[in-house]
């Protein structure tokens, strides 16, 4: 068994402000919380370098190459996000950003326009994963993907993901269509989703429920559209990507 030894106030501190994002770029680590979440990082590839547990935590057996600490229930209120801790939290590394890989036949690339909602972001990259998705390209504008409320939403996906950035979408889309990939946007009108079938590597764009995705996006890309047989105004954008990515994984 490994070593179990007490949290420090100055441990304290410097987890707890993993909850900024200026923190969390500044120390390269993020915080990943609760039984399930936890059990996920443990099967990744993530670099965990603490794991923090409640006195006699014993729900989960952690690995014994993590370091762990033992914590107050103060301790774990001041670090936790939720208001109902489960009594384990685990620092992670911040994975280095990977190069975009090359579009290939049958290949997704998920690209995200203006996503601000945590909750939103967090279920994107579920849903991603379920479909076999693992490259997801961030745009400007969007929520910071190692928020522990995207985390949360994630339900551990996020440990799974290669997650890209860029600051201008519309330039890393050409240079895939450069690469020979092909571009479409998830819009209100376009052609019909179900009679699309993409003959090179793909370069999906989903965009916020607030905002769409951008004209300047729309006018490089085929537009794509989900019939609508009943009301309402539109989908939710982590709902339309599972439509979508479902339909594009049919033979």
């Amino acid at each position: 068994m490994s070593h179990t030894q007490n949290l420090s106030k100055s441990q304290t501190t410097l987890y707890r402000s993993l909850k900024q994002s200026k923190f969390r770029k500044q120390e390269g680590l993020f915080l990943l919380e609760g039984v399930r979440l936890c059990e996920e990082a443990f099967n990744s590839d993530l670099k965990l370098v603490a794991c923090i547990t409640a006195k006699n935590f014993e729900t989960l057996s952690i690995p014994d190459a993590i370091p762990q600490f033992e914590a107050s229930s103060t301790q774990i209120q001041q670090i936790s996000d939720h208001p109902n801790p489960q009594g384990i939290i685990l620092v992670a590394k911040i994975p280095e950003p990977q190069a975009l890989p090359a579009p290939k036949q049958g290949s997704i690339l998920v690209a995200v326009d203006r996503i601000s909602d945590p909750g939103n972001l967090g279920t994107i990259l579920r849903t991603a994963l379920w479909f076999g998705v693992t490259d997801i390209l961030l745009g400007p504008d969007c929520v910071d993907p190692y928020n522990p409320k995207v985390v949360r939403a994630s339900m551990g996906a996020i440990a799974g993901m290669n997650l890209h950035f860029t600051d201008n979408l519309v330039t890393s889309s050409r240079e895939w269509k450069t690469a020979n990939g092909e571009i479409a946007a998830l819009h209100m009108s376009g052609t019909d989703l179900g009679k699309y079938q993409p003959e090179k590597g793909l370069f999906l764009i989903i965009g916020s429920e607030a905002h769409g995705v951008s004209d300047q996006l729309l006018s490089v890309s085929t537009s794509l559209s989900i019939n609508k047989i009943g009301q309402g105004e539109s989908l939710n954008a982590a709902m339309a990507l599972g439509i979508a990515l479902y339909e594009l994984s049919k033979d």
